[in-house]
């Protein structure tokens, strides 16, 4: 369900809770395609894009079940998700980075219920889940840290969240390196 735009101050001011969520919302909408990263069984990251689905505050995305992708999430639900990167609607550069669980969806009806969104979707909207097998699986990202950049208000803005139940969220002091 796409947020609606919001008008953007003259300045990157500081944002309430409920302000970054739909700020977080308004760039999963933006997008169609995220680059979701694993962790293979050798300690290495593996790094595909998939075309994702937003419902709610959820992110769902599908996946063959052959695959190395589905393979490592099996055995570590831990992945990292970044999208973004284009022109927001505003003219600036605007993503999240996201650490998260991946976990597969096993319910029928919702299922279902994702089938029928996918469904009621224009073929213009960008969704186009395209596992190379019949065996799928659909998986849910539930996020932990959502690292914000939006750079559509100068002098830009960067946030690091934390989203808890049903996307609540609370700010995280950057770590200083």
């Amino acid at each position: 369900m796409p947020t609606t735009k919001r008008e953007h101050p003259a300045s990157a001011a500081p944002l309430d809770e409920a302000g970054l969520r739909d700020l977080i919302l308004e760039i999963i909408d933006e997008n169609h395609v995220m680059c979701v990263a694993t962790v293979r069984s050798d300690g290495w990251p593996h790094a595909t894009l998939v075309n994702y689905l937003r419902l709610g505050r959820a992110l769902y995305f599908i996946v063959a079940r052959e695959s190395q992708k589905f393979a490592n999430i099996t055995q570590d639900s831990r992945v990292s998700v970044a999208l973004g990167g284009g022109l927001g609607a505003d003219g600036g550069v605007r993503g999240l980075s996201m650490a998260a669980r991946a976990i597969e969806v096993s319910d029928p009806a919702h299922i279902k219920e994702i089938n029928q969104a996918i469904f009621r979707l224009s073929k213009v909207a960008g969704f186009r889940p395209h596992p190379s097998s019949v065996l799928v699986a659909v998986m849910e990202v539930r996020p932990s840290l959502i690292s914000v950049i939006d750079y559509a208000v100068p002098p830009g803005r960067r946030d690091l969240v934390r989203a808890v139940e049903d996307w609540r969220i609370e700010h995280v002091q950057p770590i200083q390196s």
